[in-house]
């Protein structure tokens, strides 16, 4: 940790419950898995890789079988949830509007910190992650989540209730649009409905998105959705985030190549070029690199080996990023503070403190 990310640590904690957040709109209960590849006297071992799965998978063609999962931990999930659950644990104080359950708020969300003010207007989705050494499969089941739309929200929670959350923000995090079926109509909700009766401040709040993996929308899907992004760039100064697979998704369905193998630098100077916000983020398990107006910064990351949990660890990283950001720290220095609470979390399973960060 540089000196300047623990001067700030040190120096800006204290402000941190002071600063407005608002983050919207998923929420799922994770169940994060092994799977087992033999046993023998009653001990497992397990598939490593994702391409050893698949292998054995693939080999397995034309034969019935089976496998078995070994439950590791349930626990909250969603972008959103892990993300605002990271930012309470820094200090922050979020507002989260989500399908925490309804109506009553699903148990498993009580594990949230106690800093987040939940909004519910849906049962959760659920999600099974079989994690593996280079990787992660998620299997989703969201029935209660792709029947919910912007209507259901605004019938659940209100619109003045809504308008108020938007309104006098530092942070606007909407987050997760590739697994909602309805993340365009909620934008363009928020677009119609609420924005145009909020008051213009002198500061203009940071409007953060990450589209989670978006590899099975459309291209035209996409294209919609990046174009709503600089209707948002009207009221908000907006960071998209991807991960690495994510930007290569984005890139191909703005320049219609139907593959891309070009450099992560390339793309994201692709990116920024065309969509006119901002921030563009890019991120994955080497390094991290944003572009703005000052160019390009890039901050490796330290390669954490055997991590005791990796589902949510670019929810963990997008926290620490935009916690950066709130307290007014360069972006080479955010970069960090997002590397930071991501390492933290895949050597824990659990999101950090600002003590706790200080102590590593």
């Amino acid at each position: 940790m540089t000196h300047a990310l623990r001067e700030a640590l040190t120096r800006d904690a204290r402000l941190m419950g002071g600063v407005n957040i608002t983050l919207g709109f998923d929420g799922f209960v994770d169940t994060i898995v092994r799977v087992i590849r033999q046993k023998e006297d009653k001990r497992s071992t397990y598939f490593e890789s994702i391409r050893e799965f698949g292998n054995y998978t693939v080999g397995k063609s034309g034969k019935n079988f089976s496998l078995e999962l070994e439950e590791r931990v349930t626990k909250l999930g969603g972008n959103m949830p892990i993300m605002a659950n990271a930012l309470g644990q820094l200090g922050f104080k979020p507002s989260c509007i989500g399908s925490f359950g309804y109506p009553d708020i699903h148990p498993v969300f009580q594990q949230m910190s106690a800093n987040t003010c939940l909004h519910t207007f849906a049962n959760p989705g659920i999600s099974t992650a079989m994690e593996f050494s280079d990787g992660k499969i998620l299997l989703a089941q969201m029935e209660s989540l792709n029947k919910s739309d912007w209507t259901t929200i605004k019938n659940a929670i209100g619109i003045q209730a809504i308008t108020a959350l938007f309104t006098a923000r530092d942070l606007i995090a909407i987050v997760n649009w590739s697994e909602l079926d309805n993340a365009t109509e909620l934008w363009r909700g928020l677009l119609s409905e609420i924005l145009p009766n909020i008051s213009a401040s002198e500061k203009r709040p940071i409007g953060f998105f990450d589209l989670s993996d978006c590899s099975r929308r459309s291209r035209s899907n996409i294209m919609e959705a990046m174009a709503l992004l600089k209707s948002f760039s009207q009221h908000w100064d907006v960071v998209l985030s991807l991960n690495l697979n994510e930007a290569t998704v984005v890139y191909e369905a703005l320049t219609g190549e139907s593959r891309s193998e070009r450099q992560i630098e390339t793309i994201g100077e692709m990116l920024y070029e065309k969509l006119g916000i901002d921030t563009v983020l890019i991120h994955y398990s080497k390094e991290a690199l944003a572009l703005n107006t000052e160019g390009i910064h890039k901050k490796e990351c330290i390669q954490i080996k055997n991590p005791v949990l990796s589902t949510g660890a670019g929810d963990n990283f997008n926290a620490g990023f935009c916690a950066a950001r709130l307290l007014q720290l360069d972006i080479t220095t955010s970069i960090e503070f997002g590397h930071a609470t991501a390492s933290y979390y895949l050597q824990t399973g659990k999101s950090p403190t600002a003590e706790e960060l200080l102590a590593t």
